[in-house]
């Protein structure tokens, strides 16, 4: 498995930013159809920014190219303000939520999270082994 997730981050980080703006665009709108399935339209909506800002805090940064890609993902919408909302209570509820998901679901969850992570052109030890928690 690590030597295919290795050849899948690695084409992710060698993508251009439009390579992976569409793809974040697919994981977003998969992603939002997983969270749906477990909770009301507000709560899928939460449940992904909430699985961002995990994937996203992973490495203690949030760099300016993840900002660009969060806006050019969400629009208008106050990603940063939503973010703000977000409590332990939230947490908590995603990780029960990622406990339920299907090997399939968490594979979507993980290439969601990791075009994100990928558009830094590069993907740290600490985002690494988020990815691997996340789909085992």
């Amino acid at each position: 498995m690590a030597n295919s997730l290795d050849e899948l981050l690695q084409k992710f980080v060698n993508m251009d930013y439009d390579e992976l703006l569409t793809a974040a665009k697919e994981g977003l709108m998969l992603s939002h159809n997983i969270f749906a399935r477990y909770s009301d339209e507000e709560h899928a909506t939460v449940g992904v920014v909430t699985f961002l800002a995990a994937a996203i805090a992973v490495d203690g940064t949030f760099s300016a190219i993840e900002k660009k890609l969060i806006r050019d993902l969400f629009g208008e919408v106050d990603f940063m303000g939503i973010l703000r909302t977000i409590d332990d209570e939230d947490y908590d509820s995603l990780d029960k939520i990622v406990d339920r998901l299907s090997d399939e679901e968490k594979n979507t969850l993980c290439l969601f999270a990791a075009y994100i992570l990928a558009v830094d052109e590069h993907i740290n030890a600490d985002e690494y082994k988020y990815l691997v928690k996340l789909i085992s």
